[in-house]
């Protein structure tokens, strides 16, 4: 690990696991690899456990990893839910159909830890190892518009959702789960409340509001931005997206499905420069 930097900066990685990838991600190594790949020693290393069908066998891998020093903390999203839902003043209803597109959000910006967090998916990985962390806090810290970042997912909506640079980064409105950086108390607070119609651009806006179009929704009616490091790219897997399109749809839901592509159809062509018309940016 002689390319991991100590720095000043508090910041906390959180990885969200599930059935699919707690194996994996519960396994010696795992977040060494992702403080190497990042360049950077995070001040506490957690694991979030959702939706698993052993829970005693992901909590026995967990117990083994935090005895070996390789986590600092390890949750189960059901104990914690109640708070997180308390602080942000969402209701279980609000979890309904798909509970796990939104729990462990909540979940992860409320429980207690540093000031920065990094959430990584379990799938993610970066191009290249490079330390975004320091530059991009530092960007956030000079700039308080800014209310998440992350680095290039390496796609063309990047430019094209781009609304100003500002040195290496593209700031913009939006924001994805995969991987982003923000100031911890920021996101523990009642925002998630709030609509917008360019956010229904968002999969399963038809069914329920998912954690990134009730957060995009927040930024485009209070003028929050997402700054994206340019110099930084990730990966994740080609089959992303495949949980949405798994997912049977009522009647109702198609017809509410159709009708909002319709309406992003009608924004896009209009091309409006309001943040919450506007489906290019």
């Amino acid at each position: 690990m002689d390319n991991v930097i100590a720095t000043n900066n508090h910041v906390d990685l959180v990885v969200n696991t599930f059935e699919r990838t707690y194996r994996n991600v519960l396994c010696p190594g795992f977040f060494n690899s992702i403080e190497e790949s990042n360049c950077y020693k995070f001040t506490n290393r957690v694991v979030l456990i959702n939706n698993v069908d052993d829970i005693q066998d992901a909590k026995h891998r967990a117990q083994l990893l935090l005895n070996n020093g390789e986590i600092d903390a390890y949750y189960f999203v059901h104990e914690h839910l109640d708070t997180a839902l308390s602080q942000t003043r969402l209701t279980r209803n609000d979890l309904r159909p798909f509970s796990y597109f939104l729990d462990w959000a909540i979940v992860a910006v409320t429980l207690p830890g540093s000031q920065w967090l990094v959430h990584w998916d379990a799938e993610v990985e970066l191009k290249t190892p490079i330390n975004w962390i320091d530059t991009t806090i530092s960007m956030m810290e000079s700039d308080r518009r800014i209310l998440i970042a992350n680095p290039n997912w390496n796609r063309d909506g990047i430019h094209s959702e781009a609304r100003e640079y500002k040195g290496e980064f593209a700031l913009g409105y939006g924001m994805s789960d995969q991987v982003f950086l923000v100031r911890r108390a920021e996101l523990a607070k009642p925002i998630y409340n709030y609509f917008c119609p360019a956010s229904l651009r968002y999969p399963l806006s038809h069914v329920m509001g998912i954690f990134e179009k009730r957060l995009d929704a927040y930024m485009r009616r209070t003028g929050r931005l997402r700054a994206t490091y340019l110099p930084a790219t990730y990966i994740h897997p080609d089959n992303e997206g495949q949980a949405y399109q798994d997912l049977s749809l009522t009647i109702k839901e198609q017809i509410k499905h159709l009708s909002i592509r319709i309406l992003l159809r009608n924004l896009k062509m209009l091309n409006l420069k309001a943040p919450c018309l506007s489906v290019n940016m």
